[in-house]
C-alpha cells in the first residue's frame, strides 16, 4: 500500500529518469534519434514500451496498446472491478467462468461463499487497504504474458479448465487465447482525507473462450 504522497515521490522519479534519458542525447540531430528509433522494430521491445491511458471505460485503464487489440478484453478487467464496486451479481457472472468460481468457493473458500459473499468480501478487503470509502480510479495493466511466454502458468490454468469441463481437449477446442496480467489498482478515498493508495502486483488470467473473454482470479 502506497500513499499518494510517495505516489507523488513515484511519479516524479519516473520524470526524472526520462529527463536523464532525454538529457543523454546531448546535441545528437533529433534526425538522428528517431531514425534510430524506427529501426527498432515494436515487436522487440518489452511490455510497457508503449502506453496509453484509455479513458473510454467504466474505469480508467493503462496499458500497453500493442497487447490488448480488442476492446472486449479490457471490458472484461473493468467489468471485473466494477462488479466489486456496485456489488452486481450479474456482472460478475458475465466476466468469470462459472466453473472456476465454484471452485474457488468450494476449495479455496471451504464451500462459505456464494458469489454475493464473494464480491463482499473484495470490497471489503479493497476497503481495508485505503481505510474507508473508495472508488478505483484507474486500472494498471504493468505486465502481459502470451501463453507461449516463460511464466506465463497458462498450461496450469488450462489443465485445470479441462478438469473442471470434465473433457481434456475442452481448452484446445474452445480457447482462442490465456494472458497473464499483473495489475496495479489506484484507490482513492472518496471520503474528505481524499487519500490515494496503489494496490500493486495483482495477478488475473484473462481468456477468451468461444470469442467472448473472462478473468479468472
Amino acid at each position: 500500500m502506497i500513499s499518494q504522497k510517495r505516489v507523488w515521490k513515484y511519479m516524479a522519479a519516473c520524470a526524472f529518469s526520462l529527463l536523464l534519458v532525454l538529457s543523454s542525447t546531448g546535441c545528437t540531430d533529433k534526425n538522428e534519434v528517431d531514425s534510430t528509433m524506427s529501426d527498432v522494430e515494436m515487436g522487440d521491445l518489452a511490455y510497457g514500451a508503449i502506453m496509453r491511458d484509455d479513458d473510454s471505460h467504466a474505469i480508467p485503464l493503462e496499458y500497453d496498446k500493442r497487447y490488448f487489440t480488442e476492446a472486449a478484453e479490457l471490458d472484461a478487467v473493468v467489468n471485473y472491478y466494477t462488479a466489486i464496486l456496485t456489488q452486481d451479481v450479474e456482472l460478475l457472472q458475465s466476466c468469470t467462468v462459472r466453473e472456476y468460481m465454484n471452485y474457488l468457493y468450494d476449495n479455496v473458500y471451504g464451500g462459505l461463499l456464494d458469489d454475493s459473499a464473494f464480491l463482499a468480501q473484495q470490497q471489503e478487503k479493497l476497503s481495508e487497504e485505503i481505510g474507508g470509502e473508495y472508488t478505483i480510479s484507474q486500472i494498471q495493466i504493468t505486465d502481459c504474458l502470451e501463453a507461449e511466454d516463460a511464466g506465463s502458468e497458462a498450461q496450469r490454468l488450462t489443465d485445470m479448465l479441462n478438469s473442471l469441463k470434465g473433457d481434456e481437449n475442452y481448452c484446445a477446442n474452445h480457447m482462442q487465447s490465456c494472458k497473464t496480467l499483473t495489475l496495479t489498482l489506484l484507490l482513492s478515498s472518496t471520503d474528505e482525507t481524499a487519500e490515494s493508495v496503489l494496490c500493486e502486483d495483482i495477478p488475473v488470467y484473462l481468456l477468451c473462450l468461444d470469442d467472448a473473454y473472462y478473468v479468472c482470479v
